[in-house]
């Protein structure tokens, strides 16, 4: 596998060419952040691009690679716009040949003249050089603040899938108010459960009251189990209405039908059916 700071794997990256492999263009982003080397490597690919594009040396799918996507960003526009005015300076200086004509008279020039050309022209050298570092580096800085920003936001997004995670309820409900004898035509309750529900709250209709507690069974409709059980004391209204709530985990139960069984000394066995439905 190539190295990330590789120049042939860098020039694919800012050509847009790893688009279709997430993996290694990630890999490659991240480590343009925070690494100087990563970053000179990303600097001097970039000119050379720019150079081979505007001496027409690229082929036709890079070419179309370079304005379709590597000139996207502003701080490229005008890296390309400085190197055209570069390179049109130095086209454009006129050329200094010395007279082999004889014939023809040359007047020497004047001492204080040539030497104000001569600085004149050293001086705007100088210029050119400064401009031209005053903008790479802001272009490298500016180059390495958007990378940044850009792992900063993928960072973020990150944290707003946890924390959308973590709003999702790890309760819900569940209410049965008739056994199977008294619904036997009707629907059953169900309640979704998904991978965040830690705990069901169960509250079953009691229909008379017994003396004493009562016995909670968790089991298939098919009479498989228990899968949980429990002993409770009813909860009684002033009205004299009777039910049990209790606490169910979650963990373990999958889509189907369950039924609680309640029984106690004194009353008849209910069985309260219900149905999962396990959500991803």
């Amino acid at each position: 596998m190539k190295s990330i700071a590789d120049r042939n794997l860098m020039r694919e990256y800012l050509l847009g060419k790893l688009d279709n492999q997430t993996e290694l263009e990630d890999k490659v982003s991240d480590g343009i952040v925070n690494n100087q080397v990563m970053i000179d490597i990303v600097d001097s690919v970039e000119d050379e691009i720019i150079e081979e594009y505007l001496e027409g040396s690229l082929n036709s799918g890079d070419r179309a690679a370079v304005e379709k996507y590597f000139l996207e960003p502003p701080q490229r526009k005008e890296k390309l716009r400085f190197a055209q005015l570069l390179r049109y300076y130095f086209e454009t200086q006129p050329l200094h040949h010395t007279a082999t004509n004889r014939e023809s008279f040359v007047r020497p020039p004047t001492p204080w003249v040539s030497h104000l050309t001569r600085y004149g022209a050293f001086a705007a050298l100088v210029l050119v050089v400064i401009s031209t570092l005053v903008y790479v580096s802001g272009v490298r800085t500016s180059h390495a603040r958007l990378e940044n920003q850009l792992a900063q936001e993928r960072e973020h997004s990150a944290n707003l899938v946890k924390e959308a995670e973590l709003l999702q309820p790890s309760i819900v409900a569940l209410t049965l108010v008739a056994d199977r004898s008294r619904s036997a035509e009707t629907p059953i309750p169900q309640v979704d459960i998904k991978s965040s529900t830690q705990r069901i709250i169960v509250e079953i209709a009691l229909h008379g009251v017994a003396s004493g507690p009562y016995e909670v069974r968790l089991e298939t409709k098919r009479a498989e189990g228990p899968l949980w059980s429990a002993r409770l004391l009813p909860i009684i209204s002033s009205n004299g209405n009777a039910r049990l709530v209790f606490d169910l985990p979650a963990r373990g139960i999958e889509s189907g039908v369950y039924s609680f069984v309640v029984s106690s000394p004194t009353a008849s066995v209910g069985h309260y059916d219900f149905q999962t439905k396990f959500l991803n």
